[in-house]
């Protein structure tokens, strides 16, 4: 009896210990970093997670609620070191104790790389990396597409390729956000609101390149439904040549840079009118060498009749109908194909604007955002616009707009 007064004066239930426990486990540890080994990994059905962390020395019983969707399954097994943030937790029933996680990351591969991963594996088993749905480019777009951010130097790298190699090229971009919270979305907006419009005959989607994180959108889901049902062409231009993202693989083509995605979606307008003089010249060329044969042809037939004096006689009005009528046709299929040539050269010089502006037109553009003026809502007083002349610019203040 004198060993029991010695004893604390508190007797704690079983219950109440482990509650203390927990409540101070809980406050020491809420969240904490967790490296370790796998083993003993179990999937339940309710796609809940239950494993055991381990070490050299010791073990640490694990559980990850939804697990299942998150992440592929065969990146956890048994034997893969991970880093796991959670906190420790008391199962108060078997009076154990055991980590929470919250996230999980393999070593050496983080979070973002894995959620990449699992999207990547999910469209292509729905298809929508599939080559029999990509389509091919227009040869020469009537207007271009944009979805990207106006602000930034990609657009800025675009615009001046496509209007070097085609000076009078028209573009319609739709501005968005193209790295952050939110952006994924305004893409995936940009994309659906040029095919409802139908305006443009080929997309670009693109932004310069960055880090995984900066390029966080264009690996989001609803980016890649958008592009895979577009009805328009769509090019995706993310980033450096070792970039790729989930919008690469939806594409119908993927650039590896937003300027190499300009490049390839429009043609030098004067390569495209040297292929029509070069085409001109192969269609007369060939033309006449048909009439050459022809006229041999005639010439051999002649000769054989000349051998046989009275079938060439009776047969003499003929032959000339007919030498006549072929190069008649001849002729007229000349002319014919050179009319048609020229009408096309005809409508290209019409349609250079450099021809128009020297009739005395000319084209004002609004310096703050490099938007043709087309009419006079389009600007306020004191903007700075741009005249392109014929020959020259001129720089100007506007002082007053009249409506139209």
């Amino acid at each position: 009896m004198e060993q029991a007064s010695e004893w604390p004066i508190h007797v704690y239930t079983v219950s109440q210990l482990t509650s203390r426990i927990r409540d101070a486990l809980h406050k020491q540890f809420r969240d904490i970093l967790v490296e370790g080994e796998i083993s003993n990994f179990k999937l339940y059905p309710s796609g809940h997670l239950y494993f055991t962390l381990k070490d050299e020395t010791s073990s640490l019983r694990a559980v990850m609620f939804n697990f299942y969707g998150r992440y592929p399954e065969d990146f956890i097994k048994d034997g893969v070191a991970v880093i796991c943030r959670g906190r420790i937790d008391v199962y108060e029933k078997r009076g154990e104790y055991r980590l929470l996680v919250d996230d999980l990351e393999v070593r050496g591969l983080g979070l973002l790389q894995i959620q990449f991963q699992v999207l990547k594996e999910k469209l292509f088993k729905e298809g929508l990396f599939d080559a029999s749905h990509k389509r091919p480019l227009p040869l020469l777009p009537t207007k271009i597409g944009i979805v990207t951010s106006p602000a930034g130097a990609a657009i800025r790298d675009m615009l001046k390729v496509i209007f070097q190699k085609y000076e009078n090229m028209a573009v319609l971009v739709y501005p968005a956000r193209v790295q952050g919270e939110g952006a994924g979305l305004e893409i995936a907006e940009g994309i659906k609101y040029l095919n409802m419009q139908k305006e443009v005959d080929v997309i670009i989607v693109g932004r310069g390149g960055g880090s995984l994180e900066d390029l966080a959108c264009f690996n989001d889901e609803a980016v890649a439904r958008a592009i895979y049902a577009s009805q328009i062409p769509v090019i995706s231009a993310v980033g450096h040549e070792i970039d790729f993202t989930i919008a690469d693989f939806v594409a119908d083509v993927r650039a590896p840079t937003p300027t190499a995605a300009a490049d390839m979606v429009v043609r030098d307008k004067r390569e495209l009118l040297g292929s029509l003089e070069s085409i001109k010249e192969k269609v007369e060329r060939s033309i006449r060498k048909r009439i050459e044969r022809i006229r041999l042809l005639l010439y051999q037939s002649f000769a054989e009749l000349r051998e046989r004096k009275d079938l060439f006689a009776k047969h003499r009005i003929y032959v000339d109908d007919l030498s006549s009528t072929l190069i008649r046709t001849a002729t007229a299929m000349l002319e014919q194909r050179r009319t048609r040539l020229d009408a096309i050269v005809q409508r290209l010089n019409d349609l250079n604007p450099r021809n128009i502006l020297k009739r005395g037109y000319s084209i004002t553009i609004k310096k703050a955002t490099q938007e043709v003026v087309k009419e006079s809502g389009q600007i306020v007083a004191k903007d700075r616009v741009q005249v392109k002349l014929y020959k020259g610019e001129i720089d100007c203040i506007v002082s007053k707009t009249t409506p139209p």
